[in-house]
């Protein structure tokens, strides 16, 4: 899904700077990219720990995306450590995260992510993008397995490039309620004995460069992380002086994605200017999805 946005047409006007995410922000998106695969307490922790980052570090209730945004750490050479990907410098790939409300919890969402023609969750995709199932097509969506894994075929067209692509992109349920991990000794699985809190994170990437049709426009490089965590009063709880309201009461999903992308379009654009219009179309999309699930 997230892949798409690196393709969105530039502004003619210069876009705001996006703010430079805390460390604590920035140390938990990685490692949710670096720890995938992880134990399962591993990864409930670093969730929860972007979760109360992303609601006390951003006005996620604000309608304006600039208050959304954040720019995060780029990755390191250990965060990608396993995946097959260009051999390109990570510190050139911009990172962007946004993040958003949906009036959808995670448990309408992961209906999107069955389907086999995403062109109408992908504004930037209107002719062409094939989903195909590698693993837990049968089993993921009612949590019977915790991984979801596809390949995305796709064609991107715009005012300045138009590209064929495809990428791998995986999901994983993952319940909130689990033990933090200095509470599970080694060597034992980690146990919830209350009412889980279920989440799913997804990572994406690029396995080489994908030339465009024309005009030396690429992409060269793009790794994501997308998270959907309920707004169901089981995490993060805005107290006494907290900067902004919002928190994880209220209902829906707590949306939020960071991308980190290396795109040549075949013209000079700034780096504020291709972050900004990457905060854009990834704020795009999420409303996509919701103007689909309301509708379906």
């Amino acid at each position: 899904m997230h892949l798409s946005l690196l393709l969105v047409v530039l502004p003619l006007a210069g876009c705001s700077k996006i703010p430079q995410a805390n460390p604590e922000f920035s140390d938990a998106v990685q490692y949710l990219f670096q720890a995938f695969e992880a134990p399962p307490q591993d990864v409930a922790f670093a969730i929860r720990e972007l979760e109360g980052q992303i609601y006390q570090g951003m006005d996620v209730a604000s309608k304006n995306v600039n208050d959304r945004a954040l720019a995060p750490e780029v990755l390191t050479k250990a965060d990608v450590k396993g995946i097959e990907r260009p051999g390109r410098d990570l510190a050139n790939a911009l990172p962007v995260a946004v993040a958003a409300l949906s009036p959808h919890g995670p448990d309408e969402h992961k209906r999107i992510h069955m389907l086999v023609d995403h062109t109408p969750v992908e504004p930037y995709s209107p002719e062409y993008y094939e989903r195909t199932f590698l693993e837990g097509a049968d089993c993921w969506l009612d949590k019977s397995c915790e991984f979801l894994r596809v390949e995305n075929e796709l064609t991107k067209e715009n005012a300045l490039m138009t590209v064929d692509y495809w990428f791998p992109k995986d999901y994983r349920w993952v319940d909130l309620n689990l033990p933090d991990p200095a509470d599970v000794p080694d060597g034992e699985e980690a146990v919830n004995t209350g009412e889980p809190r279920w989440a799913f994170i997804a990572r994406s990437w690029t396995t080489e460069v994908f030339p465009g049709r024309k005009d030396n426009a690429e992409i060269q490089q793009s790794y994501s992380i997308d998270i959907w965590v309920p707004r169901d009063g089981g995490g993060y709880t805005a107290g006494k002086g907290a900067e902004f309201e919002t928190d994880s009461t209220g209902g829906g999903s707590l949306r939020m994605l960071c991308l980190w992308a290396e795109t040549e379009f075949g013209l000079s654009v700034s780096d504020d200017m291709v972050s900004g219009t990457t905060r854009n179309g990834i704020d795009n999309n999420f409303r996509a999805a919701d103007e689909w699930l309301d509708e379906n």
